[in-house]
């Protein structure tokens, strides 16, 4: 895939010798490319049992991957969205992305989570309580090939 987000370096533009493709670069800060350290390590503790135990480079992997899984679907939405002649980019694509991508298992219930949301959002309860999660679809791998969908409340993930 090439460099990794952390091989990306930022430059100084102070050489006068820099060549014109030097002089277009983006410099981006560190902080501003990765998903920030304390979400990441939030989630893996939500996921591995309370007795596990995370190396600083098993984190810092983790933050890795998931920040360039989140620009390499975004990057395609952009695409799209540019394209289209449309400068926003909304979560129909970012699902549309993630289909192209090859990433069709999410797309179920991140469907079902996207209008379950919008429902939410725009003040329809459908019987729910105010301020009651939203109850998502998860896919759950049964092993052996087998995947099964069960409904869990979104703060539970």
């Amino acid at each position: 895939m090439g460099m990794g987000l952390r091989e990306l370096k930022t430059t100084n533009h102070t050489n006068t010798n820099n060549s014109a493709a030097d002089d277009n670069k983006c410099t981006v800060r560190e902080q501003d490319r990765f998903m920030p350290i304390a979400n990441v390590i939030r989630i893996m503790r939500k996921i591995l049992p309370s007795h596990a135990k995370m190396s600083e480079n098993a984190k810092e992997t983790i933050q890795e991957c998931v920040s360039e899984y989140i620009s390499f679907i975004t990057g395609e939405a952009n695409e799209r969205c540019q394209r289209e002649q449309r400068k926003t980019i909304t979560a129909d694509d970012v699902l549309w992305a993630m289909s192209k991508l090859g990433f069709d298992n999410y797309i179920e219930p991140l469907h079902f989570y996207l209008h379950r949301y919008r429902e939410l959002d725009s003040g329809d309860r459908g019987g729910s309580t105010k301020g009651e999660p939203p109850l998502v679809k998860q896919v759950v791998d049964g092993g052996a090939g087998s995947v099964s969908i069960k409904s869990v409340n979104a703060e539970d993930l």
